[in-house]
């Protein structure tokens, strides 16, 4: 019976493994057919430094995608100026009153 468990719990990890992997094929032939090689190549360096954001950015250009907006092909210049508009951080400041 655990010897059963296990090739059921290993059968299952590996079918979210697999699962995982389809999904990330799919990002990468998305990105494939919007960006340019240039910019393509920037945002595998980006998902590697700042998944976050490449997880955001995948998700703006498959909403792009999806909504059926033709933009062409994004260059390279115009994926960095999206990339430093979603990875901008509010500056908060510390203000002291005294009394």
């Amino acid at each position: 019976m655990e010897e059963e468990e296990a090739d059921e719990e290993a059968q299952q990890q590996l079918q979210a493994k697999l699962q995982k992997l389809q999904i990330e094929m799919k990002k990468k032939e998305l990105l494939r057919k919007m960006l340019s090689n240039e910019a393509y190549e920037r945002m595998m360096n980006v998902r590697l430094s700042n998944p976050e954001l490449y997880e955001k950015v995948v998700h703006s250009l498959a909403y792009i995608a999806q909504s059926g907006r033709s933009m062409g092909q994004i260059s390279d210049e115009q994926l960095y100026s999206l990339l430093a508009r979603m990875s901008q951080r509010k500056e908060t400041s510390i203000e002291f009153r005294r009394k």
